[in-house]
């Protein structure tokens, strides 16, 4: 059950610390090596992140569309790689692309938080727990 209020914890606050990044990066170093640093992981994150929506929606239903046989659902990454997007949150400078950018992946990830809390919220409902 702890495991399960830290995950839930870390898928709330993501979004927030994404949509928030203005206000705690007023007086951030923006050198060239913190950018680097912060597009890197966001795109680390972003390969991540498009895995799982190609392994959770894509790959299915083009298998439904082609595939012969039995479907094997194969994982995606797990929720470790949102670490990435934290370090990007605050290594990147303030940019209204980058956030969108970062909440755009955030909600196509599969693998994050936030589905991990959402989809242990509706198993725990189902269950009457």
């Amino acid at each position: 059950m702890g495991c399960l209020l830290g995950v839930s914890a870390l898928a709330a606050f993501l979004p927030v610390a994404i949509i928030g990044r203005p206000l705690h990066q007023s007086n951030a170093d923006p050198t060239m090596d913190h950018a680097l640093v912060g597009w890197t992981c966001l795109a680390i994150y972003a390969m991540a992140a498009l895995t799982n929506f190609h392994l959770s929606f894509i790959r299915p239903w083009i298998h439904s569309r082609w595939g012969e046989g039995e479907y094997k659902f194969v994982s995606g990454i797990p929720v470790a790689h949102s670490l990435f997007l934290l370090v990007a949150i605050v290594a990147l400078p303030s940019s209204v692309i980058a956030g969108i950018l970062m909440l755009l992946l955030l909600g196509l990830d599969t693998g994050a938080a936030h589905w991990v809390a959402i989809t242990a919220a509706f198993e725990f409902r189902s269950k009457g727990l």
